[in-house]
C-alpha cells in the first residue's frame, strides 16, 4: 500500500468512480472503492486501511449487499465492524449514507439501512453525511444524477464532493 495517505475514500463502484485527488483538490488520497465490494468484502480488507493511518476516511457502502438480499441486520453488523475497527485506531471517519438508486424496492431497505446507520453515527459521536438530501428527489436518485438508476455520473461526483469540500468540520 502506499505511504503518506491522509484521505481514504472507501467503499464500493460507486466511491470507486471518481478521481477524488481531482474532485477535492488535494493530494494524497487514496480511492480504496471496488467494484461490487460488500460489507463483507470490506470488513475483510478493514486492516490494510488501518496500516495506512489516514487522517480522515469518508465511508459508504451498503448498496451491493441491499440489492443481493442481504439481510439488513447482517449488512449493519458488518458495517458496524468496519466503524469500530477505524474508531478503536483512532480514526477520524465520516459516514457517508447509502444513496438511494432509481429501484423503489432496493430504496425501501436503503432508508431502513441508512436510519439504522445514522443512529449509530449519532449514539458513537461519528461524523454522518446524508448524501441523498442532495442527490435524491424523496427517495429516489435523481435521474440527472445517475448513469443507470444506481452509479453515478461526472455531475453526481462534482456534487458530492461540494459537499464534502463544503463541510469544514470534516477538515
Amino acid at each position: 500500500m502506499k505511504k503518506n495517505i491522509h484521505i481514504v475514500m472507501l467503499g464500493d463502484s460507486i466511491t470507486a468512480g471518481a478521481d477524488w485527488n481531482k474532485l477535492l483538490s488535494k493530494e494524497h488520497i487514496l480511492n480504496l472503492g471496488i467494484g461490487g465490494d460488500t460489507t463483507f468484502g470490506i470488513l475483510n480488507r478493514i486492516d490494510s486501511v488501518v496500516e495506512l493511518s489516514p487522517r480522515i476516511v469518508f465511508f459508504m457502502a451498503g448498496i451491493n449487499d441491499l440489492c443481493s438480499s442481504i439481510p439488513i441486520k447482517n449488512v449493519f453488523e458488518n458495517y458496524k465492524r468496519i466503524l469500530e475497527t477505524l474508531k478503536s485506531k483512532n480514526t477520524n471517519v465520516v459516514v457517508q449514507s447509502t444513496l438511494f438508486t432509481e429501484m423503489t424496492t432496493v430504496n425501501k431497505k436503503v432508508k431502513e439501512f441508512n436510519l439504522l446507520v445514522k443512529n449509530y453515527c449519532e449514539r458513537e459521536k461519528l461524523s454522518y453525511m446524508d448524501l441523498n438530501l442532495i442527490m435524491s428527489e424523496g427517495e429516489v436518485l435523481k435521474e440527472s444524477y445517475s448513469t443507470d438508476g444506481l452509479h453515478l455520473n461526472f455531475i453526481a461526483y462534482h456534487v458530492w464532493a461540494n459537499e464534502i469540500k463544503n463541510n469544514p468540520s470534516f477538515w
